[in-house]
């Protein structure tokens, strides 16, 4: 399969209602084919060993469905997590929309902490965005490790929404493994933004208990 011929495929299959919801939710400048994410993975999974379609060819910036395909596949062609974090580090400031960095994960290899620390001190004080969200999306796996909280130490205030939310939403993954160490930062952080999403993140979690919510609201 050429890239044209991708283009044109995924066009085929496209979902009129689908690529308006997806538009509405990837808060930036694609154009949403309609192609839901299972069948991008299907895609990806099938076209693994067809070197015809050559991530090098691909027009990126305009479809998101493209874009996703362009990493997904990049990611899943690369033999180990070494050369598979270079390649982000390279090109994931090309992403536009959260819609392509939190949806990478299921490409990668397992990650070890010290592989993804590495990651993050060479990305979260990024000048792009969303290099600097996937710093803190990639961490979503290393909630259960303590090393983590090495992180929260260098947790930055972010004007950018899709940081700050990706901030959050680690903040609230680490808590369950590590409450007081969390309850802790949050209680000491003057980014009162930040400060509100992690609780709001940890309060609307269906893992939480009530008690440990009400201990997390009393910080508002």
């Amino acid at each position: 399969m050429t890239y044209k011929e991708l283009e044109e495929y995924l066009f085929s299959i496209r979902d009129d209602k689908f690529a308006d919801f997806s538009k509405s939710l990837s808060n930036s400048e694609y154009i949403s084919i309609g192609v839901k994410n299972p069948k991008l993975k299907e895609i990806i999974k099938k076209h693994k060993q067809d070197f015809e379609l050559n991530p090098n060819d691909f027009i990126l910036g305009k479809y998101l469905e493209v874009d996703h395909i362009y990493f997904g596949l990049s990611l899943i062609r690369l033999n180990n997590i070494e050369d598979q974090l270079q390649f982000l580090i390279d090109n994931i400031k090309k992403a536009k929309s959260w819609a392509v960095t939190d949806c990478m994960s299921p490409y990668l290899k397992k990650i070890k902490f010290k592989e993804y620390y590495d990651f993050f001190l060479k990305t979260y004080n990024s000048k792009y965005t969303y290099e600097r969200r996937m710093a803190y999306v990639l961490g979503l796996k290393q909630s259960k490790d303590k090393n983590i909280l090495k992180v929260l130490k260098l947790m930055k205030t972010n004007e950018e929404y899709m940081v700050m939310m990706a901030e959050a939403w680690l903040l609230s993954f680490v808590a369950l493994e590590f409450e007081d160490e969390v309850f802790e930062f949050l209680s000491k952080c003057e980014d009162i933004t930040l400060k509100r999403k992690a609780i709001s993140k940890i309060c609307d979690s269906l893992r939480y208990t009530e008690e440990s919510k009400n201990r997390f609201k009393s910080l508002r």
